[in-house]
């Protein structure tokens, strides 16, 4: 111990040892002024340096800093220290302590991966103090800021700020909120920036520093922009295409109003959802529900078709559902499957649905609810996989109220309403429909015609109340009552 002595009273700071109980078996000169210290010191480390890891050092090894204030000159440094059984406890004046640190082979390296970690994530990363100064920043800083490492290391972010560098100081953000956040910023330089912010708090639950990891988004944000300027510009093409594929079609497009009726008819015809289309007598519903049908993923399924206004009440739920057999006295022997069931993986399309019967209508609720049915005469349901599409030129809402149509049902129908607007509000169709109608109508009788724009004209500004359907049949009328090959003017005089 007499060396120990010897080197304890002549080091320049102080030297504690404690066995690995936390008793103190040793204390220098230094020690002793310092922590009030008098022999015998029979105290444990504890009531000495409160909080110290001491004892866990010298059972495990390794090398811990504790950080002890006494005067302003004065700090403590635990560190392992082997002598038998003891442990090490050294007392370092500010000077000497900060050299130890600056200089300690292991900082150093720390710092080194810190700075590489900084300088190789090839984003910006800053750190500030608690106010708001810059600490630190990488070498990313005047790439992306615009403004150099020695020209932003100890500004304030508000100034930052206010002088334009940024739009928005995320650090201000973090040191009043005193959270994480992620955020965007824009640069004086025109750099869109994607900014977290982390803040790091102190034992006591003070803010410490905050550290911002700010990652350049500007070329994604470009590529975005552009994304969808081309999602904007393949819509428009999608929809020409749309328009040119149906041209060998039933339905004409050329008006805005007809645009708008196959644009919404081409968007649902993949999804499952019942399609309710209303419209005038002759307008073309049964056009549009056979496009919708054509274009969906049931194409190359059955498209039936339910004329409610035709078909007799009285056989009404047998047509639509079917029935067992033996059912009906004279009916079919061996039964019907029903047109619900002809429709299966198919589209089933219900015409004139105002008409159908009250008695009908319950039952049609339960298959468009729940995909079944149970024909006549039999006790099990049949499941169909089938799309609805129901047509009328009703007022149903009306029928509702005067009770001659199930409000239930209603609601189970019109799921996607589509208005089909009369062919007096949509002129700009009726020449192409006249050519349509003419080449169709010539096919059917092996002739070849041709209409003067005279009677074109006046068909354009006719109003045609019976709409699409009246002005075909005016057409066909007119190629099989004409002599010659030209319909002129006197052609339609005799027939209008």
């Amino acid at each position: 111990m007499l060396s120990l002595n010897r080197l304890g009273e002549n080091i320049p700071f102080g030297l504690l040892l404690v066995d690995f109980k936390g008793e103190i078996h040793y204390a220098n000169p230094i020690c002793e002024t310092t922590l009030n210290l008098k022999k015998p010191y029979n105290k444990p480390i504890q009531d000495v340096l409160p909080g110290s890891n001491i004892i866990k050092v010298i059972k495990e090894g390794g090398f811990e800093i504790r950080n002890y204030t006494f005067t302003n000159e004065l700090c403590i440094m635990c560190s392992s220290l082997k002598i038998g059984e003891l442990g090490g406890m050294i007392l370092l004046d500010k000077k000497v302590y900060e050299n130890f640190i600056y200089n300690s082979p292991k900082l150093i390296e720390i710092k080194q991966e810190l700075e590489a970690f900084m300088n190789l994530s090839g984003e910006l990363v800053t750190i500030t103090d608690a106010e708001g100064r810059v600490l630190r920043v990488n070498n990313a800083c005047e790439q992306i800021l615009g403004v150099k490492e020695a020209d932003f290391i100890g500004k304030s972010a508000s100034v930052l700020e206010k002088k334009g560098i940024i739009d928005r100081s995320s650090t201000q953000h973090v040191i009043k909120n005193k959270r994480k956040i992620t955020m965007n910023q824009m640069t004086k330089s025109g750099r869109r920036l994607m900014v977290e912010g982390n803040p790091i708090f102190n034992p006591d639950g003070t803010l410490s520093k905050v550290i911002n990891i700010s990652k350049d988004i500007t070329e994604v944000a470009n590529l975005q922009k552009k994304l969808e300027e081309t999602k904007i510009e393949l819509e428009y093409y999608q929809t020409e295409m749309r328009i040119l594929q149906q041209n060998n079609k039933e339905m004409i497009v050329k008006s805005k109003a007809m645009e708008k009726v196959y644009d919404l008819a081409c968007r649902v015809a993949d999804v499952d959802a019942t399609i309710f289309l209303h419209g005038e007598t002759g307008v073309g519903k049964e056009v549009v529900a056979r496009t919708i049908h054509d274009l969906s993923n049931r194409k190359n399924a059955p498209f039936v078709k339910v004329n409610c206004g035709a078909i007799p009440e009285s056989i009404m739920e047998s047509e639509l559902f079917g029935y067992a057999k033996g059912t009906f006295t004279g009916g079919n022997k061996e039964g019907k499957k029903g047109l619900a069931l002809a429709a299966h993986t198919g589209t089933l399309f219900l015409d004139e649905i105002g008409e159908l019967p009250l008695n009908v209508q319950a039952k049609l609720l339960h298959l468009l609810q729940e995909k079944q049915f149970i024909p006549l005469g039999e006790t099990k349901p049949v499941n169909v996989d089938v799309r609805f599409i129901a047509a009328t030129n009703r007022n149903l809402d009306e029928m509702v109220k005067q009770g001659t149509f199930r409000e239930d049902l209603y609601y189970r129908l019109v799921v996607i309403p589509i208005t089909i607007p009369p062919l007096s509000e949509r002129k700009e169709d009726i020449p192409f429909l006249i050519s349509h109608f003419l080449k169709k109508i010539c096919d059917k009788y092996m002739q070849f015609k041709t209409i003067d724009k005279e009677v074109v004209q006046i068909f354009t500004e006719y109003e045609w109340k019976g709409n699409v359907r009246e002005l075909q049949n005016m057409i066909e009328r007119l190629v099989v009552t004409s002599h010659g090959e030209d319909i002129g003017l006197k052609d339609f005089q005799k027939n209008f």
